[in-house]
């Protein structure tokens, strides 16, 4: 079947890419490099540039809900929450970086998702 219809199938799953840009960009106008994610029907990936690794965290891991979901890491977590603003049509996704040891948020993100096929 592959040799005679190869353009009919298609062997790849559908996610979500990510990508998160500090706040502080557009209230200071300081230049952020944007985190990237990638979550999957199996797992969230992200680089995480302070300790220069792949973090991978499975899918049934993940605190999840109705709308948001946490990615939770040995010194941190990364709650990612879509939010519907008055007189806005079209909810945003945002995200923070949260330190539950100190109990204090360290920094606030703007992301933009497309949907990709992830090989």
């Amino acid at each position: 079947i592959l040799i005679l219809f190869p353009n009919n199938v298609l062997l790849a799953d559908q996610g979500l890419e990510i990508s998160c840009l500090n706040l502080k960009s557009a209230l200071y106008g300081r230049k952020y490099k944007p985190l990237n994610f990638k979550l999957e029907a199996t797992a969230f990936h992200y680089f995480d540039n302070e300790i220069g690794q792949f973090q991978t965290i499975k899918s049934n891991e993940l605190d999840t809900g109705e709308d948001y979901f946490t990615a939770r890491f040995e010194d941190y977590e990364l709650g990612f929450q879509i939010i519907l603003f008055e007189g806005e049509e079209k909810p945003r996704i945002v995200m923070s970086k949260y330190d539950y040891h100190n109990n204090k948020f360290l920094e606030h993100y703007a992301c933009t998702v497309t949907q990709k096929y992830i090989f």
